[in-house]
């Protein structure tokens, strides 16, 4: 029976002073190594949970210039799955493809490019469009986008991936490792360098969200509104209070240029979102003011 698998070779390579002789402490190469197993392993269940496992073999050629590996993401699969599925070995190949591109250690805008365009920063709405996933930052009025495939969105709204990545960089935290590159064919196509490193260790302590929905048309009494960037406003929705983000820049545009005035107990029609997430202290709920439609004076009370 032939081999019922599909293989990706890929490298990876460390880089700087303390690797000029083209030697590096078993004590960091080997954590590394088994945490970009783990982060295939990971991405594979996340991006196709069907799929059979994912493992990464060591080629056995240590490159000079630095501290390289030559790898093979391999995906073995069972003789009934090839039997029942046409064209299985062809898939299999293209999930690799797909998961190796999504992370970025082939280069393009996976979770690699993204976390370096996000430097720390938490994104303010993900949302899919088509066959992309759009981040978008906003500060104060100035809003930033970056675009990435289906599987790369995927993978990087997965914690454990984004915390086995980081162990992947851990080595840059020694002086005198300064880059960690990777790509396929020897060609170089990503690349993190010391400086980056904790921009993945800021990404692996995010929170996981769980629910992400939309509520439309809420009526929500203001208690409290700051007008300072990144403040939040209180407000109420007739049985609990909650502090809010207000993300509509068309409505802080108003409010900016004087065109929006509050009393004490106005009221907005906007559209909610609640965002619960799971962090190390337990779940979370945030809430954000997406879309304000109208602006009331205070309700007032039918006389009898």
């Amino acid at each position: 029976m032939s081999d019922m698998s599909a293989k990706v070779h890929f490298s990876i390579k460390y880089d700087g002073p303390a690797l000029a002789t083209h030697q590096m402490d078993v004590r960091e190469l080997a954590p590394a190594l088994i945490a970009l197993s783990e982060l295939l392993e990971h991405a594979n269940k996340a991006a196709f949970p069907e799929a059979d496992e994912v493992r990464v073999n060591v080629q056995g050629n240590f490159k000079g210039g630095s501290f390289g590996v030559d790898l093979i993401a391999v995906q073995t699969m069972a003789q009934q799955i090839v039997s029942l599925l046409s064209g299985s070995e062809a898939t299999a190949a293209a999930n690799l493809l797909g998961i190796l591109g999504g992370l970025g250690l082939l280069g393009g805008s996976g979770v690699i490019g993204l976390i370096k365009w996000l430097r720390g920063r938490k994104p303010s709405s993900i949302r899919t469009v088509g066959d992309k996933v759009v981040f978008e930052l906003r500060e104060a009025e100035h809003v930033e986008t970056f675009e990435v495939d289906l599987i790369a969105g995927k993978l990087y709204q997965t914690r454990i991936v984004r915390q086995t990545l980081a162990k992947v960089v851990k080595p840059l935290e020694r002086q005198g490792i300064d880059v960690f590159a990777c790509g396929k064919d020897g060609a170089t196509e990503s690349v993190v360098t010391s400086e980056e490193r904790v921009w993945f260790d800021m990404a692996a302590s995010e929170a996981d969200v769980v629910s992400d929905t939309v509520r439309e048309n809420v009526l929500l009494q203001i208690e409290s509104a700051v007008f300072k960037d990144d403040n939040k406003w209180r407000f109420h929705d007739g049985s609990t209070s909650f502090f809010a983000e207000v993300s509509d820049l068309d409505f802080i545009s108003r409010i900016n240029a004087g065109d929006e005035r509050f009393g004490k107990g106005d009221v907005l029609i906007a559209d909610l979102r609640i965002i619960q997430s799971v962090t190390d202290n337990g779940l979370k709920q945030e809430y954000r003011i997406e879309r304000v439609h109208d602006h009331r004076e205070p309700l007032q009370r039918k006389l009898t």
